[in-house]
């Protein structure tokens, strides 16, 4: 399966908010390419302390160059990859934390940084890109799939994501207890980390028939036209 790594990522967090909705809309801090082993990417937290309710939001940008794919190919089985670690927690509850791929408008032609203004204003929650996933406090491999609507943006030859917490961030509420959903990543190569990448499988399209008995996946050009510029050989299709 081709992959293609994040051309640029990172993570961005507002400040600790006594307001639910000062927390969600406003960044504080935003950070490029980490290299750490045990990284803080995504997160929901409010706790009521001795001085009231606080808020903290943090949201995990990977932009992907998808040009070299976006034309000339079937996509499908589109996976959003990175690797969590053990540090990946809910708590005072029994749960799992909950996070979202939502579509992103930040990093350029990925290949910009991450600004703090990005936090909020290049997060389209109305567009999400798969399903809300449980994660285990483990030292493993995440792989999410992506919809229909992340392959058709794929073919613009850009993909811009962001990861989310579902439950209160995603959703725009509050909530009426304290939680924390934390999500840790690891972009350390010396430590089985790596750089966030889509993975997926893509079909050259074009001429899709074997020719005098060389099947269709052995052949790269006819005389000497590249296959997925090929719809018909001298008038048959």
């Amino acid at each position: 399966m081709p992959k293609i790594d994040a051309g640029k990522y990172g993570y961005a967090y507002s400040a600790f908010e006594s307001s639910f909705n000062d927390a969600r809309d406003n960044g504080s801090v935003a950070t490029n390419q980490p290299v750490s082993a045990n990284t803080l990417v995504a997160q929901y937290f409010r706790d009521s302390g001795k001085g009231g309710t606080n808020y903290r939001i943090n949201r995990f940008f990977c932009a992907f160059d998808t040009s070299s794919y976006s034309s000339g190919y079937t996509i499908s089985n589109l996976t959003f990859n990175f690797r969590r670690t053990t540090s990946t927690t809910c708590s005072p509850t029994i749960c799992f934390p909950t996070f979202i791929v939502v579509k992103s408008t930040a990093q350029g032609d990925a290949d910009t940084d991450l600004a703090v203004s990005d936090f909020y204003s290049s997060v389209v929650f109305s567009t999400a890109y798969s399903s809300s996933t449980n994660l285990t406090s483990s030292n493993a491999d995440t792989s999410i799939s992506l919809n229909s609507t992340a392959l058709t943006d794929f073919g613009t030859g850009l993909l811009k994501v962001v990861v989310v917490q579902y439950g209160n961030d995603y959703s725009d509420s509050a909530g009426m207890s304290d939680l924390t959903q934390k999500l840790y990543a690891n972009f350390a190569s010396g430590s089985s980390g790596y750089v966030p990448f889509i993975e997926f499988d893509a079909v050259a399209s074009g001429w899709g028939n074997d020719i005098n008995g060389v099947v269709n996946s052995n052949i790269q050009r006819v005389f000497p036209v590249p296959v997925t510029n090929i719809e018909d050989v001298i008038g048959v299709e």
